[in-house]
């Protein structure tokens, strides 16, 4: 025989079970769904449909995500990772492999190999500034 559990039980262990995910991950992944679970423990109390307690921890752990997740990335700088990637642009390098109008070369820079496009052609051997990074390319002008 399965032993009933109340349903306020399964919203503090959801509860739990979310903070706990939050403290683990520290990526700020779980925790409006503590917010909801927290919400519907507290509507549990005051009816027993159990539809009703789904719905409103779907309502809060949505709407606790809505409000706070802007005022957390703004004053955590949460998914603002730096790189030094943008470090490169204004960089003069080397072209090793000619780079045309239609195809990719490749030039060093700071001692690595790096794949290179540009708007004109330039030759291997000739030096050439960084404009800009896009994905793991480097975009060149001649000088």
């Amino acid at each position: 025989m399965v032993p009933h559990l109340s349903p306020q039980i399964i919203w503090t262990v959801l509860m739990v079970f979310f903070v706990i995910a939050e403290i683990i991950s520290l990526g700020l992944t779980s925790i409006w769904f503590a917010f909801g679970a927290l919400a519907a423990l507290v509507s549990a109390y005051f009816t027993d449909v159990l539809m009703v307690q789904v719905i409103v921890f779907v309502l809060a752990s949505v709407l606790s995500l809505f409000f706070t997740k802007p005022l957390v990335k703004r004053h955590l700088h949460v998914g603002e990772e730096k790189t030094n990637i943008d470090g490169f642009i204004g960089l003069t390098g080397v072209v090793t492999k000619a780079i045309t109008t239609h195809e990719t070369g490749q030039i060093k820079v700071n001692g690595q190999i790096w794949t290179a496009y540009s708007e004109e052609e330039i030759p291997p051997g000739a030096t050439v500034t960084v404009e800009s990074v896009s994905g793991v390319r480097l975009k060149v002008k001649k000088g």
